[in-house]
């Protein structure tokens, strides 16, 4: 129903933030990826919003960028993940590392998020993994690509997902030279989350 909006800041709160538009306070959950990106109280924001109706409950999810909401929309996909679970999930990684994340099939990322226990951490995986996986792929990544070429391909993928040249090199030089793109993203993934 709502597609976003667009007001003054007026402050985070425990899980939501609120959003003035001509004098009407809208309490909005959000992500802490969102809660940490906020301007200052009292400027302008924008949310991307959906809105959720239960038999008990109405309320507006908001992000500050399509990705984690759309990020959002697919978990809410998975059996057993409501919205909590979801917002959970969104706030301990970007939506980029979370993606990620879910295509090298890391469970111990997803273990992290508060109310993300063993068997739901592993249901998000079994259901999401491979459009991740195929996403990556439409993109244009080589998975199977190895040696320069391969931890060339590494290399931008991680800066893409954030982490810096220097934090990346090291890890990369660590790792097997002529194993795939895929499996040397996995161990890189899983050595810098460490």
């Amino acid at each position: 129903m709502y597609e976003y909006i667009e007001g003054r800041f007026q402050g985070i709160f425990k899980d939501y933030v609120v959003i003035d538009h001509l004098g009407l306070g809208y309490k909005i959950y959000t992500s802490g990826n969102t809660m940490a990106r906020m301007p200052e109280m009292g400027q302008m924001a924008k949310l991307y919003l959906r809105q959720i109706v239960r038999e008990d409950f109405v309320g507006l999810y908001g992000f500050l960028d399509r990705s984690e909401l759309e990020l959002f929309d697919r978990l809410l996909t998975v059996n057993g993940v409501g919205a909590k679970s979801a917002l959970s999930l969104l706030s301990i990684a970007t939506p980029d590392h979370l993606k990620s994340a879910l295509a090298g099939e890391d469970q111990d990322l997803l273990l992290r998020a508060p109310g993300i226990g063993k068997k739901t951490a592993m249901r998000i995986l079994l259901e999401l993994k491979d459009k991740f996986s195929r996403e990556g792929l439409a993109k244009g990544t080589d998975l199977a690509a190895t040696g320069k070429e391969g931890h060339s391909l590494a290399l931008e993928a991680l800066l893409a997902l954030g982490y810096t040249q220097r934090e990346a090199e090291p890890v990369l030089k660590g790792l097997d030279p002529n194993a795939s793109v895929e499996k040397t993203l996995k161990e890189a993934l899983k050595s810098l989350m460490n």
